[in-house]
């Protein structure tokens, strides 16, 4: 079975349940509990747990209310947890009204490697990673493809493409909440608009006033 970094995995032998955090030598892998320790353990010895387990029939259909005020604006990366612990979860946070259509792919050394593709309902969120502080100085750079629809009406928009690197002084600031997630978490928006300062203009502005 070919693992990933982020999948939830459960020990054959023992009664512990973990993410994958890294890959070790001679087929080894690290798996971090809910503690935040790291364990060692072979690859053939962990299972994967897959979280949804539910039958297309047992879904109940999806009711589209088109008379709420549509949210175009709110998708996050957020993250969770507490240093003194050791673990950190990664969530894609998505307060707006789209669904979405996410690929999330991890940079190191030069490569990428996906580590997510998933749809995320409005106003829903999902895990899409785990690390540890401990290695904050190790995290990759996350490159995100979001692709925003709906159902109901709406304006055109565009792909969304967007790398985010978290650094130690990210998470100086304190958490914020967030409106679907059940704790507060530092938080990354995906969907900002970058602003244009006018480097031309303010070019255009000093080159006008350079003395003669």
């Amino acid at each position: 079975m070919n693992f990933k970094i982020g999948d939830l995995v459960r020990f054959v032998d023992e009664p512990i349940e973990g993410h994958i955090t890294s890959f070790m030598a001679n087929g080894m892998v690290g798996v971090t509990d809910d503690t935040g320790f790291e364990i060692p353990v072979l690859q053939n010895k962990i299972t994967l747990v897959h979280g949804n387990m539910r039958m297309e029939e047992d879904e109940e259909p999806v009711l589209v209310n088109n008379t709420q005020k549509f949210i175009d604006k709110g998708i996050f990366l957020a993250l969770t947890g507490e240093q003194k612990e050791g673990l950190v979860k990664f969530f894609i946070a998505n307060e707006t009204s789209y669904e979405l259509l996410v690929a999330v792919k991890e940079q190191s050394g030069g490569k990428c490697t996906g580590i997510y593709n998933n749809i995320i309902p409005a106003r829903e969120y999902h895990q899409i990673y785990t690390a540890n502080f401990s290695n904050i100085h190790k995290w990759p750079s996350l490159e995100f493809q979001i692709i925003r629809t709906s159902r109901r009406a709406h304006s055109p928009v565009a792909p969304l493409e967007k790398t985010i690197k978290v650094k130690a002084l990210d998470l100086i600031n304190s958490k914020e909440n967030s409106e679907v997630l059940p704790e507060k978490a530092w938080l990354f928006e995906l969907d900002k608009i970058e602003e244009n300062i006018g480097l031309d203009k303010l070019k255009a502005h000093f080159i006008s006033h350079r003395p003669k």
